[in-house]
């Protein structure tokens, strides 16, 4: 397990680096806010990782460094962790627009963000771990 998410989102730019197909299977730009410090996984083209914000994310995960911890080892599911608060997605508002007239429009759903963006880490995660593992052996 990663001690730190540093440790943890270096073993994803590096699970990437050595699968392109991975980034193509998430296909999208995530933001992680883990307190104060903010991580990017972009998984377009060939995928990479960095500190610090996107330019525009398409989805912003927010949770605490702990968990999100436990989120890439495979002890916290992201859908539990999403469903209990632990973590917040949130997603650009043009893509939670409806395609009716502004006047027809329904309230907003309570549930807002990318979810399925958020789903396809399990993915991410796993492959990382295993890549991690293989190397640690």
């Amino acid at each position: 397990m990663a001690a730190s998410a540093s440790e943890a989102f270096d073993a994803i730019g590096k699970a990437m680096q050595a699968d392109a197909t991975l980034a193509s299977k998430v296909g999208g730009v995530l933001q992680f806010e883990l307190g104060s410090v903010s991580w990017t996984v972009n998984c377009t083209g060939e995928g990479s990782v960095a500190e610090g914000r996107a330019s525009a994310p398409d989805a912003t995960i927010t949770m605490s460094e702990p968990d999100f911890l436990k989120l890439y080892a495979g002890t916290l599911n992201g859908t539990t962790a999403y469903m209990s608060g632990k973590m917040k997605a949130d997603a650009p508002r043009a893509s939670r627009r409806h395609a009716l007239p502004s006047h027809r429009r329904a309230a907003p759903p309570q549930i807002k963000g990318n979810i399925g963006l958020a789903q396809k880490l399990a993915g991410l995660t796993a492959a990382a771990r295993k890549r991690g593992a293989a190397a640690a052996a």
